[in-house]
């Protein structure tokens, strides 16, 4: 039995799904693979290829009290309390071509892939590609207390490129993708996606359940940029720079979900969205490290459409949307500049059509 999820790339509204903002995000070709048979012993015996470690498991043994970044045992937890059991034991391979901790979501696309193994195995009924959706969110983000919100186990289960909407009416639409191929390159750097999650997250949710008690009816996906200025009153520096960039990265996607709509979408128009988003990930949210600096900046020097830090920041890879005759100079260009992979990539399906 084989489990295959792709990573995913989100080419607009970095650090909005938590604030129940839309988001662009897309699934690419690089995958993680869970691999099993069945062993007929009480344990499931892991096998993590790339890390070169082992992991026993007994079926049995007690999973409430878990630790956080124990991937494996949470999702089993998940699943017992989704009435979904694993009843015997497999012998199980776990290997990845996905960059580890580079902002592309190796985490998420491990717990899809998991989650999509076991079920395959229970013989359950009825799965969407939603339901392991919200069980690997409620897997990584609620048992282990996440900072994020649901692009990264949506994107991925979903696969392809889809315009997703976080607030409570849950929805999405998936959209056609203009370019041919990305060019992800990672800068090696490692990034801290917990610690810049959470301070970026409480700060902005902090500012912005400020603004509820002097404004009862405000919304966040209602409020328009020439509005923006009319509420820095009403909150320090730090949170309205915070909610400032909230208000204008919300534009930002929304106009490029109107470009990709478009029947032949201007690429031109959209590396230079993408370019103002990262301009706003750097200077106002400050989630990037000099070598992303670096990096970025050549990729503009060498001809690309558009670039922008992958992910919660603090380290980890960039986007790079560029014309197919200048792919070739601008990998170079990464290399040169320091970077430990970069490889091209295209769009991918999701985990039930691989």
């Amino acid at each position: 039995m084989i489990s295959k999820a792709p990573a995913r790339i989100c080419l607009f509204g970095d650090h909005q799904d938590y604030l129940g903002l839309p988001v662009i995000a897309c699934a690419i070709n690089k995958y993680m693979s869970v691999e099993g048979l069945p062993n007929n012993t009480n344990y499931l015996l892991f096998s993590l290829i790339d890390l070169e470690k082992e992991v026993k498991i007994n079926l049995d043994e007690d999973f409430s009290v878990l630790k956080k970044g124990d991937h494996i045992r949470h999702v089993i937890k998940t699943l017992k309390k989704n009435n979904i059991n694993i009843d015997k034991g497999y012998d199980i391979k776990i290997s990845s071509d996905i960059f580890i901790n580079a902002g592309i979501s190796s985490s998420s696309a491990l717990i899809v892939a998991l989650i999509g193994f076991f079920i395959k195995i229970s013989d359950s009924k009825n799965i969407s590609e939603e339901f392991i959706a919200e069980l690997a969110y409620q897997s990584e983000v609620i048992e282990q207390g996440g900072s994020g919100g649901r692009m990264d186990q949506y994107s991925i289960s979903i696969g392809n490129t889809i315009y997703l909407e976080t607030k409570s009416a849950f929805s999405y639409e998936k959209i056609n993708n203009p370019f041919k191929n990305f060019i992800i390159a990672n800068s090696g750097v490692e990034k801290k996606t917990d610690l810049v999650l959470k301070k970026l997250k409480s700060k902005t949710i902090s500012s912005i359940e400020n603004l509820r008690i002097n404004n009862p009816t405000f919304n966040l996906n209602k409020i328009a940029v020439n509005d923006i200025d009319k509420y820095e009153n009403q909150m320090n520096k730090t949170s309205f720079r915070y909610f400032k960039a909230a208000v204008l990265n919300h534009s930002i996607t929304q106009a490029a979900f109107l470009e990709l709509k478009k029947k032949n979408p201007s690429l031109n128009h959209l590396g230079i969205l993408m370019n103002r988003h990262h301009k706003i990930l750097k200077n106002d949210l400050s989630i990037t490290v000099p070598l992303i600096d670096k990096m970025v900046d050549l990729a503009f020097e060498n001809g690309a459409y558009g670039a922008k830090i992958i992910g919660s920041g603090g380290g980890g890879s960039i986007l790079i949307l560029a014309n197919e005759k200048d792919e070739k100079r601008i990998i170079n260009k990464m290399y040169n500049a320091g970077a430990k992979e970069v490889v091209k990539a295209n769009v991918s399906r999701g985990i039930f059509s691989l």
